[in-house]
């Protein structure tokens, strides 16, 4: 794994200094998502909601733009698929600390935002362990359906904040993006098993 992102990085630094861009357009997508919590984490703490809102926004737009790019100009790759499956989780971990660290929602929902952090820790781990023993994971469907859920579970629990409305969706919509954490953590380890 290190040895694709070793070799990806120096492509795109190739390319980005001969001014070949087209091609790396979904990576250069794709890696401004690491960039995410460095600027979410401090709007939300110092209650800049415009500029969070407008910050969420790009950063959605980028995991939409960068398959739309990769396919366009026929430029997907290996490296280009470990890229986005690693700076999701680090967009995931962004959106997702705040509520741990400046709590605004019922303590008996704080409990779920827990759950599914230990949840995408273990996916986390489960990737990591299949990359080291050159599995070549791939993610699946279910997965793809999972962090889309908990997506739009990060926007209305921050929603919640900036506006008032019942504690019931958030309820729903945590108890299914936890039961789809669960569901990815152990297709993924039938998965590893199988090709072990």
């Amino acid at each position: 794994m290190l040895l694709i992102f070793k070799e990806g990085f120096e492509t795109l630094g190739y390319d980005l200094k001969h001014k070949n861009i087209k091609p790396q357009l979904a990576n250069l997508f794709t890696l401004s998502r690491f960039f995410s919590p460095f600027v979410l984490i401090p709007l939300i703490a110092f209650n800049k909601k415009v500029l969070f809102v407008m910050a969420i926004l790009f950063f959605s737009i980028t995991d939409a733009l960068d398959g739309y790019f990769a396919r366009k100009y026929k430029s997907v790759t290996l490296f280009g698929k470990y890229l986005d499956a690693f700076v999701d989780k680090i967009y995931a971990g962004s959106l997702l600390f705040p509520i741990v660290l400046f709590p605004w929602i019922e303590k008996n929902l704080l409990i779920f935002i827990w759950i599914i952090l230990g949840l995408e820790l273990g996916i986390s781990i489960l990737n990591l362990y299949a990359f080291y023993q050159k599995l070549n994971p791939h993610s699946s469907y279910l997965g793809k359906v999972k962090t889309t859920i908990l997506f739009i579970t990060m926007g209305v629990i921050y929603l919640k904040k900036f506006l008032s409305f019942s504690s019931h969706i958030v309820f729903w919509l945590l108890i299914i993006t936890s039961g789809l954490e669960v569901l990815t953590m152990i297709s993924y380890f039938i998965k590893i098993k199988k090709t072990n």
